[in-house]
């Protein structure tokens, strides 16, 4: 061109800095009728098309960038095997759309194709890749990579003052999940929130509550239009978890509401619509669940786990916690109070001793699969679960990690190993209540075979095994499951509550196969050594079988106490 000041490429870049796109838009028109035969430069040309569009729409137009980032690069989105690394630029941007649609797996195999590529002539462009790489295998949870990408390219980035905070950031967030130190300082909310991250880690409670509320002091321009988050509910997640942790839920539970409202509110924004906008709802409502869950609102806990479900349906820790609410809300002893009722007057008087007749499952005739607090939905919920958990020919080492199970940490052969044991217990105790002695008596067996069952889970194997023998009328079989050297064994380093609950039910099994077996005596020595409620109708049932009719008044009055407590 005869004048560079009119070369159209100058002019569009020019505009698009001065944030005229309209007119830089019409330099590049201008520009592609211009490289129309030479096939590298117009997709250059059209690449920066799109960007100058999507800029243009506040990054709002998603879907057009896309098939159009898509349709460049040859690729059908979010596909990255044949990608061609002849134009750096255009495949960052393919990365960062990868990144954003939380496809971070492929968005990590993108940059790394890149970080390979010989061509690449601009440093910020190289500085970029740097970053979100490391960004992408954090959220990945792989942050053993990620502290290998800032050694083999992180120096040239410690020295630019443009990127060396944003840097030093991502560095000690993978650091702090290693369980190594760092040497941030809380000077900026973003620092803050990482310091307190590294004092949660570190048992370190009060003090990282009291880092999360250096926001009052902190100057700081951080929302969702400039950061894609909104920074009110990040504060009230992350106190939320440091109380639950603590074991303070219904504090916990206030703070996650507010997350969720703080977040609801900034979504309401038109600013939401953007592409950076992180809409995060689904991880404060689950951690709201197992807050509301850990409080007893079983009701408002598996409303936010199934919606959490919906998100996250590989995570089978989420299916065990839904479990766990419909038992909960259908086992309670809470909503079953023993009913004493008497018949007739005089020597024709009639006691009737029973428990409200609450369903316990569903009888309506809908599918199971559909969501409820039922017994039925529950035992689904555990067969998922027990489904996603990989089986290996040979263990592998208990720290290799197996699932991603997004929103929490990635599970290994070890929490494998934990969880499904836990699956299994439940299991048990909730086919028992179903009336499904056999299936109960195989998880119970199962769980038994396993070489790393922890006492306290073989203890209550050995106790539903028990139960699901004597519904089968194996009465033999089941005194082998409660033989006491064996049971005390289990329980002997157990904490004292659990000791005395796994002991109750020990005896009212044992009391039970001995009425079966007909010796009524020894039946009742045992119940009379227990003292809880539980065992009361039991104990009130051999009473009137053994002829000492006086003896029920008192556990009639013992019965209606408990009641009332």
């Amino acid at each position: 061109m005869s004048n560079i000041k009119d070369d159209p490429a100058i002019l569009a870049h020019q505009n698009f800095l001065k944030k005229d796109y309209e007119a830089a838009l019409q330099n590049l028109n201008e520009l592609e009728s211009y490289v129309s035969h030479k096939s590298i430069l117009l997709k250059r040309v059209q690449h920066n098309k799109a960007v100058v569009e999507f800029i243009k729409s506040d990054m709002k137009d998603i879907n057009t960038f896309k098939k159009t980032i898509s349709k460049l690069t040859g690729t059908t989105f979010p596909e990255v095997d044949t990608i061609d690394t002849s134009l750096p630029c255009l495949l960052y941007n393919y990365a960062v759309l990868l990144y954003h649609s939380r496809y971070f797996y492929q968005c990590t195999i993108v940059l790394e194709k890149l970080l390979t590529c010989k061509n690449i002539k601009d440093n910020k462009l190289h500085h970029q890749i740097i970053l979100l790489l490391m960004e992408a295998t954090l959220c990945r949870r792989t942050f053993d990579k990620t502290l290998e990408v800032a050694k083999h390219h992180g120096e040239a980035l410690k020295t630019n003052n443009n990127v060396k905070d944003l840097f030093e950031r991502l560095e000690a967030r993978a650091q702090i999940y290693l369980g190594q130190k760092t040497n941030l300082k809380p000077d900026s909310i973003e620092n803050a929130f990482i310091v307190a991250q590294q004092k949660y880690v570190n048992g370190e409670v009060n003090n990282s509550a009291e880092t999360l509320g250096l926001y009052k002091t902190i100057e700081f321009n951080y929302d969702i239009k400039t950061q894609g988050e909104e920074i009110w509910a990040a504060i009230n997640n992350n106190l939320g978890v440091i109380y639950l942790s603590i074991k303070k839920p219904y504090l916990a539970s206030k703070y996650f509401q507010h997350a969720v409202k703080e977040h609801f509110r900034a979504m309401v924004n038109e600013d939401s619509e953007m592409l950076i906008a992180c809409k995060d709802r689904p991880l404060y409502v689950y951690n709201l669940g197992l807050a509301l869950l850990a409080a007893n609102n079983t009701e408002g806990s598996f409303e936010c786990l199934v919606e959490a479900a919906r998100h996250y349906p590989n995570n089978p820790r989420i299916w065990l916690r839904l479990a766990e609410c419909c038992v909960k809300k259908c086992c309670s002893d809470e909503i079953q109070p023993f009913t004493v009722k008497k018949i007739g007057s005089g020597p024709h008087t009639r006691i009737l001793l029973s428990k409200e007749n609450k369903a316990k499952y569903s009888s309506s005739g809908e599918s199971f699969a559909i969501p409820s607090l039922s017994l039925e939905f529950a035992a689904l919920c555990l067969r998922n679960a027990i489904t996603l958990l990989p089986d290996k020919d040979s263990q592998p080492e208990a720290s290799t990690t197996l699932i991603q199970a997004p929103p929490g940490p990635p599970i290994n052969w070890k929490q494998r190993c934990d969880l499904k044991n836990s699956i299994l217990v439940l299991q048990s105790y909730i086919f028992l209540h179903l009336q499904d002695p056999l299936s109960a008596l195989m998880s119970a067996n199962e769980l038994l075979n396993q070489t790393d069952a922890t006492n306290c889970q073989k203890a209550w194997a050995h106790i539903y095994a028990a139960e699901a023998l004597i519904n089968l009328d194996k009465i033999t079989e089941a005194v082998e499951h409660l033989h006491p050297p064996m049971i005390h064994e289990l329980v002997s380093n157990l904490p004292y509550q659990m000791r005395d609950m796994i002991a109750v039910s020990v005896w009212a099994k044992a009391a039970v196969c001995h009425i079966l077996r007909g010796d009524l005596i020894t039946a009742r020595k045992i119940l009379l050594q227990i003292n809880s409620p539980k065992v009361l109708p039991l104990q009130m049932y051999l009473e009137i079988c053994t002829g000492n009719i006086e003896n029920c008044h008192t556990i009639l009055r013992k019965i209606r106490i408990s009641n009332f407590s």
